[in-house]
C-alpha cells in the first residue's frame, strides 16, 4: 500500500467534513446507527457442557467437563455436518499445563459463548456451501490436539491428560444428536485444531456411515519439522515433550507410528501420505505462528533481532526475508507428493497470516485473499463438492495484494478513532485501538444482534466492494467530523545532517509541528515518540530499515490526539499550544553519540545529536520565547523526557514555566522470573553500543555502573525540574519484557497471561503483585515534593497520554474521580498537587487493560 494512502483519504475527508460541520453530530449519530445495523460478522452460539463425559474420564486439564457449540442445520443441510476444532497451542510439562489449566484452554469453567462466522457462518451469501449445515465448534481444553490419554492423575497438580477421550466423547454425543445419519460431513480445525483435523481425520471417517461423504480440512495446521534460525530443532523437541507429557503415542495414526518415532507423528508431513480420507490443506506459506515460534522462537533470538519482523512482515530486513523465503520453500517441499492426488485440495497463499477460515474477512468477503481470483470459501466448496480440482499455490511474497497480512497490536496505530465507530466495525482495518483496550466488544455486538433478531432484521454479513468502499470513506469523514484526532505534516531537519545528527541509517531526523494559537501561541508541548531500543549491531541493523531507524520509512502525516489534541473539550489545558511530536529513529532514547561509522553496516549512533538538532530547530521557530513548556514522551520517549529534562529546562528562558512528563517511561531494574538481571544487561549493552555514557546525567555515571543510569530510579532524585510520572503499576511492556521476557520463558508458560491479564494464573498474579510492590518501592525515590506529580493506576497498560480514550474521555481511567488529562493539567498549572497511587489489581473498574491479539497461539 502506498505510504500516502491514508493521508490522501484524510485530505478528502477533511475537505468534505468542512462543509458538514454545522450538522456534524446529528450526522455522526445517524451514521452510527446505520453502520451498526449493516454488518454482523456472526451470531453467538450457546455452549453445550458435556457433563456425561466426566464419568468416562473425558475431561479438560482441570477435570471439568468438555464443551462444544452447536448450531443445528436447516433445509437441505439438515443431514450435513461440519465439525470444527478450536486451536490454542499445546502444553509440554507440568508447569506449562498448570498455567494453562486455569484458563479457557484448560477448563470449561472459563469458557464463554462464541460467535460463529466464516466457515461456521449461517448466511448463504457469506458461506454458500455450508451455511445451513449442522455446525459444531469443539472447544479445546487439553493442550495435546486431542491426543492425550493418561489414566493416573497426580493429586498434587490435579492435571488430567485426556484429550483423546474428550474428542471421542464429543463425537459420540454428536452422533447421538443425528450425526450418525450424516449424508455429508467435514472435519475442520484451525491451528492446533487444524493439526487435530489431520490426526483424527481417518478416525472421524470410520465413525460415520460408510455411505457418508467425509472429508477433512486443516486450516493453519500444517506445522513443519524445520530448524530455527539458530540451527536447533526447537519445534521437534517441543512436540516430543508434548507427546511424552500427554501419553499421546497410542492415539497418533498407527500408519505413522509403525514406521517412525511417535514424536515425529505430530508433524503432518509424516502423516498425510498415509491418510485414506480426502484432505484440504489451507495454509499461509509464511504462517505467522510458524515464523514466530518455529523459525524464530524467542529462545533462538535472545537479542530480539526478529521482533520487528515478527510483528509486521513489512519490517523484515532483506536477510530476514531471504530466510523466510527459504522457510516457504521448505514448507512447500513438506507437502508430500503422494498427497497431491485429486482428492487432496490445497490453498497455500503467500500471506503473513494464521487461520483464515474462521474470520469472514478472510473466508469470503469483498476484500478476501484470493489465488487466481478464487477466494478460500469457493476453493474449499469446489473441492468438497467435486466441482473442481483445487490445488492452488501462490507466488512468493510480496506478490499477492489481496493478502490480509497480520500486524501485531503491540505496535499501536497512530490513528485515533472515535470509540463508537470501532465498536461496530470489527472489519475496518485502519484503527487498531479497539483491540488494544477492553471495551466489552462482545457484549455490545451481542446486544445489537438481539435487537436485530427481535425486529426480524436479516442483515447480510457480506458486503459488495462498492458498499465496503463507501463505508470506508464515510468512516473517515466521521472521524474528522468528530475531531478526536487530526493529521500533522512531517518536518525533516535537513540541515542536521551536516552536524552528524542523523537516524541510524544516516537519514535526517524529523518531527511533526502543530502551531499554537490564541493564548497558547507562546506555549510549547514537545512529545517524544517511543519505540524501544537496539542493543547491538544485529538489532540496530534490523531497526535501521524501519521507521524506528530511518526517516525514509516514516509516514508523511501523523495523527495527533490525547495530550496532542487541538480540541478544547478533549485537551482543555494544552489544546492551543504549539504541539510537537519528535520522531524516534536512533534506538538509544536520544543518548547515543559515536563519531565513527562502520562502512560495512552504515550504522550511525547519533541520538544525542538528533535531540539537540531538533531542539535548536524548534528554538529557532519560536520556542526561545516560550512562556510555558512541557517535555513529555511515551515509553522509550518517556525515559527520554527524564534523561533530558534538565537539559530541556536549560535551553529555555529562565522565566519560562518548564516541567516534564514521563508516560510509561519509568522502567525499573528488577530481575526476571528466572532470577536473571535481563533488563540490566540489556541496558548495559544499549549504553555500550551507542556510546551513551557521556550523555547520561553525570551525577549518576560518577557513582555507579553506566548501564544503570538508564533506569529512572537512579536519576529522579537529582532532577531539578518539576516532574510528573504517569505509569501503570502493571505496565504491560515491563511485564512482557522485563518480568517475563521470552528468553526467560522458553516454554511459553506466561504466553496467555502476557496477552491478557485476565488469563493469568493465581501464581502469575502473585508474581505480578510482587512486581507492583517493587515498582512502588523504587518510585519512592521520586520524593514527596509538591513539584513532583504522579498518576500510578493498577491497569495492564502502556502509554496512556497519547490516546484520547485514556487521556480524557467519558470512560477514561481515573484515580479518585480524576482523569489523567485533568491530573496533569492541575499539576502543571499549580492548581493542585496530584500524587495518587491506585489500589492493587483488579480493584480499578475504570482501567483500559490491554488485550493483545494472540498471533502466537496455534
Amino acid at each position: 500500500m502506498h505510504p500516502d494512502y491514508y493521508a490522501r483519504i484524510a485530505q478528502f475527508a477533511k475537505m468534505f467534513a468542512a462543509k458538514l460541520r454545522s450538522w456534524a453530530y446529528p450526522l455522526i449519530y445517524a451514521f452510527y446507527l446505520l453502520i451498526s445495523s449493516v454488518r454482523v460478522d456472526g451470531a453467538n452460539v450457546d455452549m453445550t457442557i458435556l457433563t456425561s463425559a466426566v464419568a468416562k474420564g473425558a475431561v479438560c486439564l482441570d477435570g471439568s467437563p468438555p464443551a462444544y457449540h452447536f448450531s443445528p442445520g436447516s433445509g437441505s443441510g439438515v443431514n450435513n455436518w461440519l465439525v470444527h476444532m478450536e486451536g490454542g497451542g499445546w502444553c509440554r510439562g507440568t508447569q506449562e499445563c498448570l498455567a494453562r489449566r486455569d484458563t479457557h484452554r484448560g477448563s470449561s469453567k472459563y469458557m464463554k459463548p462464541l460467535s460463529f462466522s466464516g466457515i461456521l457462518g449461517n448466511e448463504k451469501s457469506s458461506n454458500p456451501d455450508f451455511y445451513n449445515w449442522n455446525r459444531v465448534k469443539i472447544r479445546y481444553c487439553d493442550g495435546s490436539s486431542f491426543t492425550g490419554d493418561i489414566e493416573t492423575v497426580d493429586l498434587a497438580t490435579n492435571l488430567h491428560y485426556r484429550g483423546a477421550r474428550v474428542w471421542l466423547a464429543v463425537i459420540e454425543d454428536l452422533l447421538a444428536k443425528g450425526m450418525n445419519k450424516a449424508e455429508n460431513a467435514l472435519l475442520s480445525g484451525c491451528s492446533a485444531g487444524g493439526l487435530a483435523s489431520i490426526l483424527h481425520c481417518d478416525k472421524f471417517r470410520d465413525l460415520l456411515p460408510a455411505s457418508t461423504k467425509v472429508k477433512c480440512l486443516s486450516d493453519a495446521g500444517y506445522f513443519i519439522n524445520a530448524k530455527d534460525v539458530s540451527g536447533n530443532d526447537s519445534i521437534r523437541t517441543f512436540y516430543q515433550d508434548v507427546v511424552t507429557t500427554h501419553g499421546s503415542a497410542k492415539n497418533l495414526p498407527s500408519s505413522c507410528t509403525s514406521r517412525i518415532s511417535p514424536n515425529l507423528c505430530f508433524f503432518p508431513q509424516y502423516v498425510v501420505p498415509e491418510m485414506r480420507t480426502p484432505l484440504f490443506i489451507l495454509n499461509a506459506a509464511y504462517d505467522a505462528w510458524q515464523i514466530k515460534n518455529i523459525l524464530a522462537p524467542s529462545a533462538a533470538d535472545p537479542f530480539n533481532t526478529w521482533d520487528e519482523c515478527k510483528l509486521n512482515i513489512k519490517r523484515c530486513s532483506s536477510s530476514q526475508l531471504v530466510t523466510m523465503q527459504d522457510f516457504r520453500s521448505e514448507f512447500l517441499s513438506a507437502i508430500p507428493r503422494q498427497g497431491k492426488s485429486s482428492s487432496t485440495g490445497m490453498f497455500i497463499d503467500s500471506c503473513y497470516a494464521h487461520c483464515q477460515s474462521g474470520s469472514q474477512d478472510t473466508w469470503l468477503a469483498a476484500g478476501s485473499p484470493v489465488i487466481e481470483k478464487i477466494p478460500i470459501a469457493k476453493a474449499v466448496g469446489d473441492w468438497y463438492f467435486d466441482r473442481d480440482i483445487v490445488q492452488k499455490i501462490d507466488c512468493p511474497y510480496p506478490c499477492n495484494p489481496s493478502c490480509h497480512n497480520r500486524e501485531d497490536d503491540s505496535v499501536a496505530s497512530s490513528l485515533p478513532v472515535p470509540i463508537p465507530l470501532m465498536l461496530v466495525l470489527p472489519s475496518f482495518r485502519v484503527p487498531r485501538l479497539a483491540r488494544c483496550s477492553e471495551f466489552r466488544l462482545q457484549k455490545k455486538k451481542r446486544r445489537g444482534r438481539e435487537r436485530r433478531k427481535r425486529k426480524g432484521d436479516q442483515s447480510p454479513t457480506m458486503e459488495g466492494a462498492k458498499s465496503y468502499a463507501w463505508r470506508r470513506a464515510l468512516i473517515w469523514v466521521l472521524i474528522f467530523l468528530k475531531v478526536e484526532g487530526y493529521f500533522v505534516d512531517i518536518t525533516y531537519v535537513e540541515d542536521a545532517v551536516a552536524k552528524g545528527a542523523v537516524c541510524l541509517d544516516g537519514s535526517p531526523p524529523a518531527y511533526h509541528l502543530s502551531p499554537g494559537f490564541g493564548s497558547g501561541v507562546n506555549n510549547w508541548l514537545v512529545q517524544i515518540e517511543g519505540g524501544g531500543w537496539c542493543n547491538n549491531v544485529t538489532t540496530c541493523l534490523a531497526r535501521k530499515v524501519t521507521r524506528l531507524g530511518s526517516s525514509k520509512q516514516m509516514v508523511k502525516q501523523l495523527a495527533f490526539s490525547g495530550i496532542l489534541s487541538n480540541t478544547p473539550p478533549l485537551n482543555p489545558d494544552f489544546y492551543n499550544w504549539n504541539k510537537v511530536k519528535v520522531r524516534y529513529c536512533d534506538g538509544s532514547s536520544f543518548t547515543g553519540d559515536v563519531e565513527r561509522v562502520d562502512p560495512v553496516t552504515n550504522l550511525h549512533y547519533r541520538g544525542a545529536r538528533v535531540w539537540l538538532a531538533i531542539m535548536e530547530d524548534l528554538l529557532a521557530r519560536g520556542m526561545d520565547k516560550a512562556e510555558n513548556a512541557l517535555l513529555s514522551g511515551c515509553s522509550a520517549g518517556g525515559l527520554t523526557s527524564l534523561l533530558h529534562c534538565d537539559n530541556f529546562r536549560a535551553l529555555l528562558p529562565t522565566g519560562a514555566n518548564v516541567k516534564c512528563l514521563s508516560d510509561a517511561g519509568y522502567f525499573i531494574n528488577v530481575k526476571d522470573i528466572t532470577g536473571t538481571a535481563h533488563i540490566a544487561a540489556f541496558f548495559d549493552d544499549v549504553v555500550t553500543t551507542h556510546g551513551s555514557a557521556k550523555n547520561l546525567p553525570s551525577f549518576c555515571t560518577s557513582r555507579m555502573a553506566l548501564g544503570l543510569c538508564l533506569f529512572p530510579q537512579y536519576l529522579v532524585q537529582q532532577i531539578q525540574t518539576p516532574l510528573f510520572i504517569l505509569n501503570a503499576a502493571y505496565d504491560s511492556w515491563q511485564i512482557k519484557n522485563i518480568l517475563a521476557p521470552g528468553v526467560a520463558d522458553p516454554h511459553g508458560t506466561w504466553h496467555d497471561c502476557k496477552l491478557d491479564i485476565k488469563q493469568c494464573s493465581s501464581s502469575q498474579l502473585q508474581i505480578m503483585q510482587g512486581f507492583r510492590t517493587e515498582f512502588l518501592d523504587v518510585l519512592a525515590e521520586l520524593g514527596s515534593s509538591s513539584s513532583r506529580g504522579m498518576f500510578i493506576n493498577s491497569c495492564y497498560a502502556h502509554c496512556q497520554s497519547e490516546m484520547q480514550e485514556t487521556w480524557l474521555a467519558s470512560n477514561s481511567p481515573m484515580l479518585q474521580n480524576t482523569t489523567i488529562g485533568k491530573a496533569v493539567g492541575d499539576w502543571f498549572y499549580g492548581r493542585s498537587a496530584f500524587q495518587k497511587i491506585d489500589c492493587p489489581y483488579p480493584c480499578d473498574s475504570t482501567c483500559h487493560n490491554r488485550i493483545f491479539e494472540d498471533y502466537s497461539a496455534a
